[in-house]
């Protein structure tokens, strides 16, 4: 796909990214729902919050990378380019979303909190399809 369309590549890649970022505060409000229930203690709140903060800060930034990308080279985005910007979002979004998969696995996950992760993680590896990297991606996911 980036091949045959850099532009295209660089649309869906930020559409990826705001859905990333609407997914990411969805999950602060129900991890705040969820102390707020009772459910998990200040701490865990505070670990998981942070985690889905980080990871939306994350995603702010690879939009900046994005844009910063599209405005040096317009629709005429070199393969070399896309391939840096892929390194952007692995090392950037994906590797907050590792952080926040990590502290997951040490509190816990409700159900709701757990559908949230399973979109973000669809999300994500979305988003590495369009660099054709999600196998890359979906092993490091795994790995954890």
């Amino acid at each position: 796909m980036l091949t045959a369309c850099p532009a295209k590549s660089i649309e869906t890649a930020r559409a990826q990214s705001m859905s990333m970022a609407r997914y990411a505060n969805a999950g602060v409000d129900i991890t705040r729902d969820l102390f707020r229930e009772g459910v998990i203690s200040l701490a865990q709140k505070d670990k998981i919050a942070d985690g889905f903060l980080n990871l939306a800060k994350a995603g702010q930034l690879f939009d900046e990378t994005l844009a910063a990308i599209e405005k040096s080279y317009g629709s005429n985005v070199p393969r070399t380019e896309l391939e840096k910007l892929f390194e952007s979002f692995n090392g950037i979004v994906v590797a907050k979303f590792l952080d926040l998969l990590k502290e997951m696995k040490l509190v816990g996950s409700g159900s709701r909190l757990g559908e949230v992760i399973e979109i973000l993680r669809t999300t994500i590896l979305a988003a590495a399809k369009i660099f054709g990297k999600a196998y890359e991606v979906r092993q490091q996911i795994e790995a954890i």
